[in-house]
């Protein structure tokens, strides 16, 4: 039978309830790929995300806190990136224990709106270590859950430097679809950009750190591209291998607001030898947004809050690719 993509047959908007919706990853996905859609609802707690959201999307939603929402409304598709903070490598280790009170624990608020509004796809991004000995089992249970609703399962671990990103971002999606589906994961893809080619061609020099603080940096053995000038005796000798770390950026972090600390988020310019941050429009570049779509969140945040959206959020491209193969149907 012929493979038919959702375009050809989509009748109607996909109805989309994102939650713990950040800067709206999942929107901005559909809309790249046109697929017609409908925010049905928009459930995030951050009013500053909600803020950047409602001007991107050119929407008027609220915050609002999951634990309360309990709307009757048709779906067809729910997206959740739910905190990550208490299963990363990065945060405390708390974990995400049901009824424990962590943010982690909140991904049983998206089993529990499953289990009342049966949507057709569910997707669910997280950090990769939710799959380590000490957090699987929440993971599983999940996963179990969804399967006693009728679901069939699927995850993967996808790097965002494998569908057109050059950012190391390494995320488990999972996705589940009623009933018996068959669903694969995309190929990964030939990465033609790097770093170099989404940074601005001129930033502030407020960006740039003094030659005190990096000497502090090599001191202390803190990053990777400190550790290159490090392990060398002469500045000027090493510039061809600094600038080969431009070609793909380390992970951007969450809830990072673009301080000196934050050594993920430096880059190298050309001679002289200088480092200096990314800036919160290069960040929002490396998660798949385009410059219009920052400019609007710009207009309403501040420097400090778009760096953490930033952080916070999915990569477009991921999911396009993601939708690109889950949007399809045998006719």
């Amino acid at each position: 039978m012929k493979q038919l993509s959702v375009y050809d047959y989509l009748e109607n908007n996909l109805k989309v309830l994102e939650l713990f919706g950040g800067i709206g990853a999942c929107s901005t996905a559909l809309k790249r790929l046109n697929i017609p859609y409908e925010i049905v609802d928009y459930v995030e707690i951050d009013k500053y995300a909600v803020k950047s959201f409602n001007a991107i999307h050119n929407t008027n939603f609220e915050p609002q806190d999951i634990s309360s929402w309990n709307k009757n409304v048709k779906v067809d598709l729910i997206m959740h990136g739910s905190p990550c903070q208490d299963f990363s490598l990065a945060g405390k280790q708390a974990g995400g224990d049901k009824d424990s009170g962590t943010r982690s624990s909140l991904m049983y608020e998206t089993l529990r709106i499953v289990e009342k509004l049966r949507p057709r796809y569910v997707v669910w991004e997280n950090v990769k270590n939710i799959l380590s000995k000490k957090h699987k089992h929440n993971f599983d249970a999940y996963l179990e859950k969804l399967k006693e609703l009728g679901y069939s399962n699927y995850y993967q671990v996808l790097n965002s430097n494998d569908y057109g990103i050059p950012q190391n971002r390494e995320r488990v999606f999972t996705i589940s679809v009623l009933g018996n589906h068959k669903f694969e994961f995309p190929q990964k893809q030939e990465l033609k950009l790097r770093l170099k080619d989404l940074l601005e061609d001129s930033v502030d020099k407020k960006y740039y750190l003094n030659n005190e603080t990096i000497d502090n940096i090599i001191l202390n053995n803190q990053d990777t591209i400190e550790n290159i000038i490090k392990n060398n005796n002469k500045r000027a000798k090493h510039q061809q291998e600094l600038l080969q770390s431009k070609e793909i950026c380390r992970c951007i972090p969450a809830g990072t607001h673009g301080s000196t600390p934050h050594l993920l988020k430096t880059v190298v310019s050309e001679n002289p030898l200088k480092i200096r941050k990314l800036t919160a429009k290069e960040c929002w570049r490396l998660m798949g947004f385009n410059d219009e779509e920052f400019e609007k969140a710009e207009k309403v945040n501040s420097n400090t809050q778009l760096y953490k959206q930033a952080g916070n959020s999915i990569v477009v491209n991921v999911l396009t690719t993601i939708f690109k193969e889950l949007l399809k149907e045998d006719l």
